[in-house]
Order: structure tokens, then C-alpha cells, then sequence
């Protein structure tokens, strides 16, 4: 087993190469050669070499270039979900979102709380404004590529799975380092005051499963997925998916158990995984490769503030 990793510097992917003993192809000046019998994981990049994709790759680019770009991703899952029927158990949860200014607008002034993407492809917030207490007379709505509607949460999770299963559980938790005026709890990263932990971890039901499903929508063998949760409507929201995580202990532990086993048997689970044939998964990929039209998922948008949910 190979790693290829989406920079070279990538601390990530040299702890994974480490721990399962796999060795990692450099993208410039490699003199590796590829062959079908030959497994690349694929750690974050939406591009490989003509070598590497001659071989089996877990995570194939295209489908990590959906994972990697918000609006994008947003597009699969909506059209995933008009497919399976937004009523179905298999249905993925996501915000509502629109790439219109003119509709933005109009939701705003409804009072409705928006987070816009000035960054398809940015990390740890980066490119993100909230706009909050909108006035269509006097205000101007910025110009943006994705607006998306903002679910106040109890919590936020980050679920990571590997070949259909959860690998490990976390919930972002506030820094005691970091003065409250200086805690952002609407977008909660590390520069906002926020931390992975595992303490106090009571995950909701339906939490893993929406991890599970998103995976599944899109074609994903593995991810970080990141998910808010509603207590008041009691529903689970999946935001987005990373293909290059930062890898830690339990964390690491758990994905270099699902590598090395990777291809073998696996013990039933709550959500079950059909492994699609090669044919249905190349026809996947080359869909993802294709233009998707913008999609609003039903439901009205509305406000929703809690006192303990922010």
C-alpha cells in the first residue's frame, strides 16, 4: 500500500505511513510505477499523476474534488437526495444554500442568518462572513459563490469514517485559554476558541449515521466528516468532508486499523454499504467530473435562535 499525499508536507500523511508501513509517492520526480495490483490512498488531492491512477486508489481525485469544494459538494448531496427522495432513511442532511445574490437578499431580509463563502476551497473558516440582522434598504449584500443558511447547534462533531464504518468521534470543544470575548461559537475553529476533544462525549442519534451516508452520497471510502446538531428539531446537519484530516492518536490508531484490513471482510454494521460494481463507479466519477446545476434543498428558510444554541 502506497500514499500520495495532496502536499509534502502533509504531517497527516506521514503519521498514516508510519503506522501501516506504507510508503509515500512524492508528486514531482517519483519514480514510481503504477500498476492495478498496486493501492494508493489518495490523501487529499483532487489530481494524480498518470502512474498513480493506474493503480486501485481509495479516494479517487474526482470524487475528492467534490469533498474539497463546498458548493460542489452541496450540488452532489442535493442531487443525491432528489434521487433517493428527501423522505427516505438514505436522505443526507445539509443547510439550505443558494448562489444567488437576489435570493440571499431576500432571506436575509427575512431575517434569516447567513454564512457566505467567499472561498469554495478554504480550511479552518477561512473565507467566511456571517451576515446577521440584514437591512434591504440600507444594506448591500456581498458579492460571494455560495450562501448558506445558518443552523444554530447545541454541538458540532467531527466524524471520521473509513470503508463504510466510524473510525473515531469528536466534538469541538471551547478553549479555556481563550478569553470569552475572543469565543466565536457560531464558527467554531481553533482560531475562534475551539479544540477537538472527546470529553463529555454524548453524541446524538443519527449523528454517525449522517457521517456514514454522506460518505456514501458522494462516493467517498473515507472522510472527516463535520456535523452540527439542532437540538430544538433534534436533526443532525453535515456541513462538510475532509480527505486529508489531522491524524492523532485514537484518530490515527483507528484509520491504520480500517488501512491495514482494508479489502477484507467487515463485521456487519447499523448502515449498511453496497460496494459498487467498477462499471457504476467510474460512471460516478465521470458524473462528478461533469457541471451540476445549483440545487435549493426544499423547506422554508427560517430563523432559529435558541438561548443555549448558537
Amino acid at each position: 500500500m502506497f500514499i500520495f499525499p495532496y502536499k509534502k508536507g502533509s504531517e497527516s500523511a506521514k503519521a498514516l505511513s508510519e503506522a501501516i508501513g506504507a510508503k509515500r509517492i512524492k508528486a514531482e520526480g517519483s519514480r514510481f510505477k503504477g500498476s492495478p495490483e498496486k493501492v494508493v490512498i489518495n490523501w487529499g488531492s483532487s489530481e494524480l499523476p498518470e502512474e498513480v491512477m493506474k493503480c486501485k486508489v481509495i479516494n479517487p481525485p474526482a470524487i475528492t474534488n467534490v469533498a474539497s469544494n463546498k458548493l460542489k459538494f452541496f450540488q452532489a448531496i442535493s442531487n443525491y437526495n432528489e434521487e433517493q427522495g428527501y423522505d427516505n432513511d438514505e436522505a443526507v442532511s445539509i443547510p439550505q444554500f443558494t448562489t444567488d445574490r437576489h435570493t440571499a437578499k431576500m432571506m436575509a431580509s427575512s431575517g434569516t442568518i447567513l454564512v457566505l463563502r467567499h472561498k469554495l476551497t478554504g480550511n479552518s473558516g477561512e473565507g467566511i462572513e456571517l451576515i446577521e440582522g440584514y437591512n434591504r434598504d440600507t444594506d448591500v449584500m456581498p458579492t460571494a459563490p455560495l450562501y448558506v443558511v445558518y443552523i444554530p447547534k447545541k454541538q458540532e462533531y467531527r466524524v471520521h469514517v473509513a470503508n463504510g464504518k466510524v473510525v473515531d468521534l469528536q466534538r469541538k470543544a471551547r478553549r479555556h485559554d481563550i478569553a470569552d470575548e475572543d469565543i466565536n461559537w457560531r464558527i467554531r475553529n481553533h482560531d475562534n476558541g475551539f479544540i477537538f476533544a472527546r470529553n463529555d462525549l454524548h453524541v446524538p442519534r443519527g449523528v454517525s449515521r449522517q457521517a456514514i451516508l454522506a460518505c456514501k452520497a458522494i462516493g467517498l471510502d473515507f472522510g472527516a466528516v463535520d456535523i452540527i446538531y439542532n437540538e430544538r428539531q433534534q436533526k443532525a446537519y453535515v456541513l462538510e468532508i475532509n480527505t486529508a484530516p489531522g491524524l492523532t492518536g485514537q484518530t490515527l490508531e483507528g484509520y491504520a486499523e480500517r488501512f491495514k484490513n482494508w479489502g477484507q471482510p467487515q463485521e456487519e454494521q447499523a448502515v449498511q454499504l453496497e460496494a459498487p460494481v467498477p462499471n457504476e463507479r467510474e460512471a460516478f466519477i465521470r458524473a462528478m467530473q461533469a457541471p451540476v446545476p445549483v440545487y435549493m434543498p426544499r423547506g422554508q428558510a427560517a430563523r432559529i435562535l435558541l438561548d443555549d444554541e448558537f
